[in-house]
């Protein structure tokens, strides 16, 4: 059907101790399907919804077909993200039109950035779930299920017939405290903010999120420190934003996060921590001493520049121009010779001439990145873009996209054939008898390359030497001695 649901969760992080597994079910339990879409901080918001059902009667399902309910998380951030959000809701809607399922919930992005009008565009959806820290979501799926449910103080509201949640709990900072978790057991996200206060020309984020939310230092170690607890050996720091955390917490821009990274690093049983979503304006040199410095931040960093042409980071409003951006590498490199630099880059943005997309071909064939997506660009209704003159054709959006890839598929396979024969720190996700695929401290978990092992005894969660062999694209192969 073109959708995955997520499995079920091995436990939930819980701010009073370790539940390993879900307590047992009183009555005929209701079955639930989770489809996550989008971003790794929507993975959070799903882990976020999983924990508010843990002491119900839920259960999880991985296939839609004969759940009780199918519960949508959904992603508005651009266009074809809200169509593949819409496609899938269509697509579990019909299942239950066959029968196949009694109930479909629609949560998260796309009901914050449409509002009330999502129920006239998707009639036969049960109900509708904001961003919020889902305190409604048992009452919600029991109704969906046709379950009965006790009077309460429900923030649940009747719009058209429809029980829409528009007036969703307002999401604190140890929301996530309650979260289970459906990464694998060794990985997990750590949520450091919520929301973003820069005013990116193209950006959706502050519209659906808000402004910038920082959660506490000491409230962040302890939900580093508990999923310590429960296996989990690696952290990837998430965020709108993460280098400003702590601006909005008494810190000066750009210097919190320093600060933060030097706490998690003391987080016993966390060996790896890895930093995305940096912006290149806010990389001080705290910053960086701390990525060289520390012991268990690994050498990476993923920082969006978005292009790599003056004016059109000046249209898009990125703060930052690209003289700059290319000394932030330069330094990055030169204090930290071993690492891997990821980037995000926006293609067909408005005004972005033929001169202006070599600029940036020229830019990225500099700068190098390691790693890098590529995105065409969506105009979003709300943001100081969308009025912009001089769209560029979708089809050479599309083309100029292509083309940035087939640079960077170039970079990345030379870079690969430079670490033939040497040795690298791997962790292993995954492994039989005599082989396993895992990651370098240069790959962030389900975002980046594989590295394709050869050897025996593996356990997923270890740290192991392997000897690189051989690349297949933008993958390594490596034999663990």
């Amino acid at each position: 059907m073109g959708v995955q649901s997520l499995p079920e969760p091995r436990t939930r992080l819980d701010r009073f101790g370790r539940e390993e597994y879900a307590p047992a079910v009183s009555e005929d339990p209701i079955t639930i399907s989770l489809i996550s879409l989008g971003c790794p901080k929507n993975l959070v918001d799903s882990e976020v919804l999983v924990g508010r059902l843990w002491d119900g009667p839920f259960e999880l399902s991985a296939e839609p077909e004969g759940s009780d309910v199918v519960v949508v998380n959904t992603c508005g951030f651009i266009g074809p993200a809200r169509a593949e959000s819409i496609e899938t809701i269509e697509e579990m809607l019909a299942l239950k039109k066959r029968g196949d399922v009694n109930g479909v919930v629609v949560a998260g992005c796309l009901v914050s950035r449409l509002g009330k009008p999502i129920t006239e565009r998707l009639p036969g959806v049960d109900a509708f779930l904001e961003l919020s820290d889902y305190e409604a979501a048992p009452e919600v799926i029991r109704r969906a299920a046709g379950r009965a449910v006790e009077e309460s103080a429900s923030p649940a509201r009747q719009e058209a017939g429809v029980p829409f949640f528009g007036e969703a709990t307002e999401k604190t900072a140890e929301a996530d405290l309650g979260r289970g978790l459906l990464t694998l057991p060794h990985t997990a996200y750590l949520r450091i903010s919520e929301g973003c206060d820069r005013k990116c020309a193209f950006c959706a984020i502050p519209l659906i999120r808000g402004t910038q939310r920082s959660k506490p230092l000491d409230l962040l170690v302890e939900e580093a420190a508990q999923l310590s607890t429960l296996g989990v050996r690696e952290l990837s720091l998430v965020g709108e934003e993460t280098t400003a955390w702590g601006s909005d917490l008494g810190y000066a821009y750009g210097e919190g996060i320093a600060e933060l990274l030097s706490a998690l690093d003391d987080v016993e049983g966390i060996d790896w921590i890895r930093l995305l979503y940096a912006h290149p304006g806010s990389m001080k040199p705290s910053v960086i001493a701390a990525l060289r410095d520390l012991e268990n931040v690994v050498p990476y960093l993923d920082m969006p520049v978005q292009h790599g042409d003056d004016d059109i980071l000046k249209a898009m409003k990125r703060g930052t121009p690209s003289e700059k951006i290319r000394e932030v590498v330069r330094t990055l490199r030169a204090e930290i010779p071993e690492i891997t630099l990821r980037t995000t880059i926006l293609v067909g943005f408005p005004g972005e001439t033929d001169e202006r997309f070599e600029s940036l071909l020229g830019f990225l064939e500099e700068t190098r990145f390691e790693r890098l997506g590529c995105f065409v660009y969506s105009r979003e209704e709300g943001t100081s873009s969308y009025d912009l003159e001089g769209a560029v054709p979708a089809e050479l959006a599309e083309q100029r996209r292509d083309r940035v890839m087939t640079l960077q598929r170039r970079i990345a396979e030379e870079r690969n054939e430079s670490l033939v024969g040497r040795p690298l720190d791997v962790m292993v996700d995954a492994a039989s008898d005599e082989s396993g695929l895992g990651r370098t401290e240069g790959d962030a978990p389900q975002i980046d390359a594989n590295v394709h092992l050869t050897g025996a005894g593996l356990e997923p969660g270890a740290i192991v030497e392997a000897r690189v062999t051989g690349t297949s694209g933008y993958d390594l192969e490596a034999t663990v001695s």
